[in-house]
């Protein structure tokens, strides 16, 4: 594509009306005449309210998703040079680890190792950073606002409000404006295509380019709209309106690390409740099906956040499945996190050990199959049908796929499309069963092929 045409192209002619927009905000931190709110099934979308409405430059070349945007390999050779090893699947690395932390609670209560929430209390009592931008639970909860959302946190018990991860919708405009208004230096967590976006941003920014001292890049499956949560509650006995906190990751002794638990709270026939479930009983817990998945997610070839100065994720390892505590695999890609990292692993604060980088592969093995063999067929199958789509770092084919392959692929498609309609539905009939038989009708032929 010529410069001349990614240059004419517009969000709202291309990115959000092809399902295409990640609702990460970045757009709207530039454009007053952007907003980002959430749709009827639960998705965050970039909107206007003009008619007529183009999009800005700038708010085109920080859309993670846009033509005009640079990709996660121009970003990273501007971010850690093009002499740092860089491979194929999981970008540039200085070095990368598995294991928890050794000190205090933060395993316990975190998603897996307590890495993230360690190492964000860590940067502030180091005085490496002022501020920490994650996302938490929302403090007031009205049934109208959504559970989640980005906070910016000055202490370690504020940091540790959000300890876990969340498989919710946040944006991020809110935070990007206070970043570029309020002096100061920030660590910002995100999954891969919001820090790209930062990245972006940074570039448009001079205020947020000095300010964004450490992006921390999550691991990431795909994004899950609000009826992944409302779902979990739903099953556990609380309708959607009556939802009022999850924990998508409690961790069940004596089980497999990726056995754990979801709990819910709300109520139930007038009364406040609690439920703990094991993920595996719930009927949205198979993160193959993509129930609820943003449709951008399929278009997405970055897995653990190439742009971030450390990606920390789950350790989906055989030596690691086993130990219900939980465990990380780390991708460190700047000395200056490196050095954070070694000093507390010397001094036993971290048990930590190094791993070669095939290792992280293999521990996202079915995200990188997904997101690069099943993303060339992707954008085949978008092609072919003339919708417009991004340009990625894999090529549209089919060259290799087994018939059995492309039909997953299909199904998956085929499986998220019709889960926001069908959960929209069924919230609006009160018909929970009818949701599931609903989806039965694709999860079936695809559990028999899979």
């Amino acid at each position: 594509m010529s410069d001349t045409a990614v240059q004419a192209e517009d969000l709202f002619d291309t990115v959000v009306p092809n399902g295409m927009c990640i609702g990460c905000g970045a757009c709207a931190a530039f454009d007053p005449g952007i907003d980002v709110r959430l749709d009827e099934s639960g998705r965050y979308v970039a909107v206007s309210s003009e008619a007529d409405f183009s999009t800005s430059s700038v708010a085109n070349r920080v859309c993670p998703f846009s033509n005009a945007s640079l990709d996660e390999n121009e970003l990273s050779s501007g971010l850690f040079g093009d002499s740092t090893p860089h491979d194929p699947y999981a970008g540039s690395y200085l070095a990368c680890y598995a294991g928890w932390v050794a000190e205090g609670d933060y395993r316990s209560t975190g998603s897996s190792g307590g890495l993230v929430s360690w190492l964000l209390v860590e940067l502030l009592e180091q005085d490496l950073v002022d501020y920490v931008v994650h996302v938490a639970p929302r403090e007031s909860i009205d049934g109208e606002q959504p559970l989640f959302n980005y906070v910016i946190a000055t202490t370690a018990s504020d940091v540790r409000k959000g300890p876990k991860s969340q498989y919710y919708p946040v944006e991020m405009s809110g935070v990007i404006g206070e970043i570029i208004s309020r002096p100061g230096r920030y660590a910002v967590v995100g999954i891969p295509c919001f820090v790209k976006a930062l990245r972006l941003a940074a570039r448009e920014s001079a205020l947020l380019d000095e300010r964004l001292t450490f992006a921390i890049g999550l691991v990431c499956g795909h994004l899950k709209s609000t009826a992944f949560a409302e779902l979990a509650g739903w099953e556990s006995g609380i309708l959607p309106t009556d939802l009022a906190s999850i924990d998508f990751r409690t961790k069940l002794p004596d089980r497999s690390a990726s056995s754990y638990g979801v709990t819910v709270s709300g109520s139930s026939a007038g009364e406040s409740v609690t439920v703990t479930r094991p993920s595996a009983e719930l009927y949205g817990s198979n993160w193959g099906h993509g129930l609820f998945k943003y449709k951008a997610c399929d278009f997405c070839d970055d897995v653990v956040g190439e742009t971030a100065d450390i990606s920390i994720g789950d350790a989906w390892l055989k030596e690691y499945e086993w130990d219900s505590e939980g465990t990380n695999i780390v991708v460190v890609r700047t000395d200056s996190i490196k050095a954070v990292i070694d000093g507390a692993v010397r001094s036993g604060r971290l048990s930590l050990e190094q791993i070669p980088i095939e290792k992280v592969q293999e521990s996202q093995a079915g995200g990188f199959r997904h997101r690069r063999d099943g993303l060339g067929y992707r954008l085949l199958l978008e092609d072919q049908a003339g919708r417009w789509r991004p340009e990625k770092r894999v090529e549209p084919s089919d060259s290799g796929l087994s018939r059995k392959f492309r039909r997953v692929l299909e199904l998956r498609v085929k499986i998220a499309e019709k889960s926001h309609i069908a959960f929209q539905a069924a919230k609006q009939k009160q018909d929970l069963p009818g949701f599931f038989s609903e989806m039965e009708q694709l999860i079936q032929p695809y559990d028999r092929i899979n």
